[in-house]
């Protein structure tokens, strides 16, 4: 039919309608070029490097190709360089790596602080060199400088192999291996196929952890603190534990740090809370209520802007004395974002919950947290613990219950499971004790019947 629309249609009209139908071509057209920009910069989006790639991989030469992952540590620039611009140092970026893209070479923003770049390079030396060279800039940007000396930029790159034919898992997997890097001087890491497939291998354990949260597989186990003098329980640390039909129960060893890298663990930790808050309430009106339970907190789920909304939200379904619920915290969570985490933990203590500081005197220690936040409960690690067998580490023991209690807080020991140690502790102005000695963690539904056994005693 269209092959005879000159002949059917005057002139005037036929100008009308090629006029409308080059500028219907030129929208589509435009709409094509948005969809692949990122509206922000300006520069290439996740979608057109999708598009470059393939068009790549098809190039015969592509395996002298590589692709590099870039990170920007937007959360530390905000954080300690409060007179730089976020925009500006992303402007910046932009320009640099422009600068840094040649013939036949593509580079594009993929999330809000993620880049990518396809590289044509000879060997492994010179990606190296180039690398360095271009993290060296970014990190030497005049928007950066300021009072440390972390690197705000890190990258992860990897040689194409014949079998890489999926753009979304080789990002995904150069993501993964450039955020272990956040924190931490190291600013380049070269992938080779093992480290790929690690990650890979720790995204399909990812997915395996999101069907157990979704089938109520994470269990809370109870292990129980017993007063120093009088030796009765007073209180329980919740404990996660993971009853897997295939693998039986995992310890959170195998599964907390993988809950962290993949975004799952703020998840769990409400999860968590949830559990202790139906726990307290079956308490409430029976003889165990009295004793209190801590739930543990990590640092990425406590320095949420959205923290205290989730947990009141939970924990308004349930009824129960809220001063039964500590809120077990480590000093690192307090140093993910300090101004955050502070707010949050001083909200809680509003809200009526206890406040624990765990592992004092672990790899992390600032005593003026002491002072910082409102806390009611100090938990020393059992490292302090085994200091013990020589007097200097008996007198720093002695040492740091007796500045929590200038301080009006309280000591929990951790780690008692000898009667050696239960004798030492048992000596000490030390409050409660926590440990093998007196308890091993329990399934929760197991708690009541070691309740009544150990008071039988």
């Amino acid at each position: 039919m269209n092959n005879f629309l000159p002949y059917l249609l005057p002139l005037p009209l036929l100008i009308v309608v090629v006029i409308l139908l080059l500028r219907i071509r030129r929208i589509k057209n435009e709409r094509d070029v948005e969809r692949l920009r990122d509206e922000e910069t300006g520069m290439g989006n996740l979608h057109y490097f999708q598009n470059e790639f393939r068009n790549m991989i098809d190039d015969v030469a592509y395996t002298s190709c590589y692709v590099a992952y870039l990170i920007l540590d937007s959360g530390y620039l905000r954080s300690y360089h409060k007179g730089s611009s976020f925009g500006e140092t992303l402007q910046t970026t932009v320009a640099v790596l422009f600068e840094n893209t040649k013939d036949r070479e593509f580079s594009a923003r993929i999330t809000e602080n993620g880049f990518a770049m396809a590289l044509r390079c000879a060997d492994h030396d010179e990606i190296i060199a180039r690398m360095e060279k271009l993290l060296r800039k970014l990190n030497t940007l005049d928007t950066i400088k300021g009072h440390s000396n972390t690197p705000i930029f890190h990258a992860a790159v990897y040689r194409l192999t014949n079998a890489d034919k999926n753009c979304e898992i080789l990002l995904f997997n150069l993501r993964r291996n450039c955020n272990e890097l956040l924190g931490t001087k190291q600013t380049l890491v070269y992938c080779d196929v093992h480290s790929m497939n690690r990650i890979h291998e720790e995204m399909r354990n990812s997915e395996k952890i999101v069907t157990g949260l979704d089938k109520n597989e994470f269990k809370m186990y109870l292990q129980f603190v017993v007063d120093n003098k009088t030796k009765k329980i007073k209180s329980a640390e919740a404990l996660s534990r993971w009853e897997n039909s295939k693998n039986g129960v995992i310890a959170p060893g195998k599964y907390i740090g993988n809950m962290e890298r993949s975004g799952l663990i703020s998840r769990h930790d409400f999860y968590m809370f949830e559990l202790v808050c139906q726990k307290l309430e079956q308490w409430s009106e029976t003889d165990y209520r009295d004793l209190s339970i801590s739930c543990n907190f990590t640092r990425i789920t406590l320095s949420e802007g959205d923290f205290i909304e989730k947990i009141t939200s939970i924990a308004e379904k349930y009824k129960f004395d809220h001063e039964k619920l500590a809120i077990e915290i480590t000093e690192d969570a307090m140093e993910e974002n300090r101004d955050t985490a502070m707010k949050n933990v001083r909200k809680c203590k509003e809200l009526g919950f206890s406040i624990y500081l765990d592992d004092l005197g672990s790899g992390y220690t600032s005593l003026t947290n002491l002072c910082d936040y409102p806390i009611d409960v100090v938990k020393l690690d059992r490292e302090i613990l085994l200091k013990t067998d020589t007097p200097k580490g008996q007198d720093l023991f002695a040492g740091i219950i007796a500045l929590a209690h200038s301080l009006n807080i309280k000591v929990i020991c951790e780690g008692v499971e000898t009667e050696a140690q239960n004798e030492l502790v048992s000596a000490t102005d030390c409050d409660y004790v926590q440990g093998w000695h007196y308890s091993k963690a329990l399934p929760s539904s197991e708690s009541e019947a070691f309740i009544k056994h150990y008071q039988a005693r």
